[in-house]
């Protein structure tokens, strides 16, 4: 089909479709004259030219599909980074945690009870008081409560242990025992005898009965104690009770044994029988002897 060409001096011309995209000489003022393509030509060059730029895509593929290649370099960095902190003692938190005091939530819950922060208004709610601990930080808060813990423990053991006035009575019974031991040893060596007829007999004597003495002594004291601890016991039951405890001989040991249970007596009432026995069988011995 001839293409229409038009030349600056007025003269049209009809020029074969071969010579789209080329030049032609007026012949008139033999200036030469662009001819454009025609729309089937420029159809035919675009669908040419499609083949060509689709080229790249299919190229691009490979490239596209290099960084799915690098997926086992970031899982393997993951892992190590896992392992790591694994060595450290680290675990990775698993739940909801509050956003405002990083508490954790029970799955299903809306608002936290550490708080008051409703999650799904995003907010606290007005009016809602909290404990406030002595620390903010959730760390420090659990290892002050551990500290708090350990030293309540540290109190119950030593209630658990012995009394004061056992340990008092103890002392003083090893107090005894020495200066029993002494004052035989005294009479030894500078030979002066006391004036007291007790002490006199006391260094006259063998040492066998003289330390069995000073043992029963002891054990008299530690015996002595707990029946007082024993009357103080009965007087924070009431008035009556320590009062018949303390004038009545023998309803000391009716209240010792019915108030062993209740009154928590087992340890106090077994300190004194054995204390009360060492001693007779120390007395016993060493009183004939000296």
């Amino acid at each position: 089909m001839p293409l229409r060409v038009n030349c600056q001096c007025g003269v049209a011309l009809n020029v074969p479709d071969t010579m789209a995209g080329k030049g032609v000489k007026c012949p008139k003022c033999q200036s030469v004259i662009a001819v454009a393509p025609s729309s089937n030509a420029a159809a035919a060059a675009t669908a040419t030219a499609k083949p060509t730029a689709s080229k790249p895509a299919v190229a691009a593929k490979p490239a596209a599909t290099k960084p799915a290649a690098a997926k086992p370099t970031a899982t393997a960095s993951q892992d190590a980074m896992s392992k790591l902190l694994d060595s450290a003692g680290l675990k990775k938190r698993e739940g909801i945690f509050c956003p405002s005091c990083d508490r954790s939530i029970p799955p299903g819950a809306a608002i936290c009870v550490g708080c008051g922060y409703n999650l799904e208004a995003g907010s606290k709610i007005e009016g809602f008081e909290v404990e406030v601990k002595e620390f903010g930080n959730k760390r420090l808060v659990e290892a002050a409560e551990s500290m708090a813990r350990e030293a309540d423990t540290e109190k119950r053991l030593l209630k658990v242990g012995m009394p004061w006035w056992m340990m008092l009575a103890i002392i003083l019974g090893v107090l005894f025992m020495m200066t029993a031991i002494l004052l035989k040893m005294d009479v030894k060596t500078s030979g002066n005898v006391s004036s007291v007829p007790l002490i006199a007999k006391l260094q006259s004597a063998d040492y066998g009965p003289v330390i069995a003495f000073s043992v029963g002594g002891a054990a008299c004291l530690v015996a002595l104690f707990s029946l007082i601890a024993i009357q103080g016991t009965a007087f924070k039951e009431s008035l009556k009770q320590g009062l018949l405890c303390t004038l009545t001989v023998f309803y000391v040991f009716y209240y010792m044994f019915s108030r062993m249970k209740e009154r928590k007596l087992g340890n106090t009432v077994l300190i004194f029988w054995i204390a009360a026995i060492v001693a007779g069988v120390c007395f016993g011995y060493s009183l004939p002897k000296i």
